[in-house]
């Protein structure tokens, strides 16, 4: 059939598994597949070369795993309550990202990722936040970017197929399970791809937002699965945080630990405005200087005139004063009376131990870290001679696509990995991301390989069904457009007001009265009618993106309804003013924090609920009995 002059084709392969995405959980996924002996499988996307993995990072992007230097007494149940600590996680997938943690960090090392060792074989850790120990290592600014490139030249190496600019459209599902997805091909028509198997491994939702940290080559692709009525956990959970714009890039760790000023410029007049929200000028360098260590807005750190102030300062100052906001390496905050001798004791330690003792922040920044400095100076901005304007962004998603422990979704035979895993709960410790997302791929293809197919499968005989859903998929889509006479608008804008709506009604700061006007503006959204003359790989984003919101907006809705207060990465305001109390109301969620918040779109409705948060298990460790369950596959069951 043909749609807007695209044709759909006949479909290309019949696949043992389909893998879609290019980062590096996508990649480890595929690198551990064929480690399992499958064969019949392909990594398709959207962008070869875009995505989260290959094109972000930070001052020292960060992996998180179970201790392995020093004399740290760790175990993965150790790390396992750390993570499960942060609350609305579950405990069995907090102990799986545990246990696995040191065997795909030295996978990664084995593939060349420049983890640091000392002479005698230790990699040493430091502090993130949230982590009472030192299990935080680094390859650098570009740690999960080297990750993909050295996980992708194995993946070259073991001629795994590879098919670019291909864009998910519809996952194609019988009896419940998966079989197979509708695609917009290179050239721009429609094609089908059978698979037995799929792993989503497409990062996190980025086009949700207008304005966020992401790198403008990701996008996202869960919305496909939202279409499908697959479940969603959390999906209102994520990180926000300092991030610079234009340059979009997290503003987080040596950024701020060495000292920086926050100027605010209004009309050309500038002023250093942290001033009128702190009481002193210790606390207001020591909050700088924290902020690196909590980089992620957290409610609890408002309280005492803590590091999270200066989130709350930022968005005052440029949301609702219409002020620019800048960072400045070049001059000291508070320059007339600043001595860093008198910083706090801990900030000076950490400073002196770093050999960081440098007269400008600009000066301690090139002590400290500075890979931090050349990183902005290989896009054109020198933080030695010019401020870097910032924002409170979205930088993760904590929440995602529900799964079990083997990283598969409610649909079965349907696996998400990476960020596109709901697995994180409320808070988590940085670096736990990029450790999740190669457990993830790991697991995913172990349970793939040693049951799925293993299993006697049918043959493809539903593929006449299935391809007639994709037509009417197609059709669908095709009632939505209106003759050109009747007016409209394009995808592309369609899109935008999606995101800018997203960007100024579901932030750090929430109000019951935004996210209700939110919805009722959705609403008005998904029945504007849409030229034909559109683009169509924005008009399914579009679609998409109008479903993942309408998710997250009625899970903080009803998140706020039941009662629930401020946490994790965000605060629930009566109402969000310049003059409203910074720290009073500040009040700390208790209730919700061993539940998880399901979400579903079903029957042309989205369903909203809770459960109970499973525990970590109390896991069997006698060896002859773990021995016998390996060799015989029991543990798969």
């Amino acid at each position: 059939m043909e749609f807007l002059g695209k044709q759909i084709e006949p479909y290309k392969a019949v696949f043992d598994v389909l893998i879609v995405g290019t980062g590096a959980a996508g990649y480890n996924a595929a690198v551990h597949l064929h480690s399992n002996g499958v064969r019949n499988f392909a990594v398709l996307t959207e962008n070869r070369f875009g995505g989260t993995s290959r094109n972000t990072g930070s001052d020292k992007q960060t992996y998180y795993k179970v201790s392995c230097a020093g004399e740290d007494r760790d175990a993965p149940r150790l790390m396992a309550e750390t993570l499960f600590a942060g609350g609305s996680m579950d405990g069995d997938i907090a102990l799986c990202e545990a246990a696995h943690s040191l065997q795909e960090f030295f996978h990664l090392v084995s593939l060349g990722v420049g983890f640091p060792h000392n002479r005698f074989g230790e990699f040493p850790g430091y502090k993130t936040d949230h982590d009472p120990l030192q299990r935080a290592s680094s390859a650098g600014p570009y740690t999960s970017k080297d990750m993909t490139e050295c996980l992708e030249a194995e993946a070259v190496r073991r001629n795994i197929r590879i098919i670019d600019k291909t864009q998910v459209v519809k996952l194609l599902s019988d009896a419940g399970r998966v079989y197979g997805m509708l695609c917009l091909d290179e050239t721009g028509n429609f094609t089908v791809y059978f698979a037995r198997n799929i792993i989503f491994a497409v990062g996190g939702p980025a086009g949700l937002y207008r304005d966020t940290v992401y790198p403008l080559g990701h996008f996202g692709a869960s919305g496909a699965l939202a279409r499908e009525g697959v479940e969603f956990a959390n999906i209102a959970e994520w990180q926000y945080g300092i991030g610079s714009i234009g340059f979009r890039w997290n503003l987080s760790g040596s950024y701020q630990q060495v000292i920086p000023r926050y100027v605010a410029v209004d009309n050309g007049v500038e002023e250093e405005f942290l001033c009128r929200y702190f009481s002193s000028s210790d606390k207001l360098i020591t909050a700088t200087f924290l902020k690196g260590y909590q980089w992620p807005f957290n409610p609890e750190h408002i309280r005492g005139e803590g590091s999270s102030l200066i989130d709350r300062a930022v968005y005052i100052e440029k949301h609702l004063k219409g002020k620019r906001i800048y960072l400045d390496f070049m001059r000291n905050p508070l320059e007339q009376t600043f001595d860093l001798s008198k910083i706090n004791p801990t900030a000076y330690a950490y400073l002196a131990n770093s050999n960081a003792l440098g007269t400008k922040p600009i000066d301690r920044l090139l002590q400290l870290n500075p890979g931090a400095y050349r990183l902005y100076k290989d896009r054109g901005i020198d933080l030695a001679k010019e401020y870097i304007e910032i924002d409170v962004l979205p930088q993760h998603h904590n929440g995602g696509v529900g799964i079990n422990i083997w990283w598969e979704t409610s649909m079965p035979h349907l696996f998400a990995v990476g960020e596109c895993a709901g697995t994180h709960g409320v808070k988590r410790p940085g670096g736990s991301a990029l450790n999740s997302g190669q457990v993830g791929g790991l697991r995913a293809a172990a349970y793939i390989a040693g049951r799925y197919l293993k299993e006697k499968e049918p043959s493809f005989e539903n593929i006449e069904n299935l391809m007639s859903q994709a037509r009417k998929t197609i059709e669908a889509f095709a009632q939505e457009f209106v003759q050109p006479e009747a007016g409209g608008i394009t995808a592309s804008d369609l899109l935008h007001q999606i995101q800018s709506l997203n960007s100024a009604s579901i932030t750090f700061l929430r109000t019951r009265e935004n996210i209700e006007k939110g919805i009722a503006e959705l609403d008005r959204l998904s029945k504007t009618p849409i030229k034909p003359e559109t683009d169509l790989r924005n008009l399914f984003k579009a679609k998409e993106t109008l479903l993942l919101s309408r998710l997250m907006y009625e899970a903080v809705l009803y998140y706020i309804t039941h009662g629930g207060k401020s946490r994790g990465s965000y605060m629930i305001l009566d109402s969000i003013s310049a003059s409203a109390p910074l720290e009073t109301d500040a009040e700390i969620d208790a209730s919700f924090r061993n539940t998880v918040i399901l979400s579903r779109y079903r029957d042309s409705s989205v369903h909203t609920a809770v459960r109970e948060v499973r525990p970590i298990p109390a896991s069997d460790t006698w060896f002859e009995r773990v021995w016998h369950d390996y060799q015989d596959g029991t543990l798969l069951r």
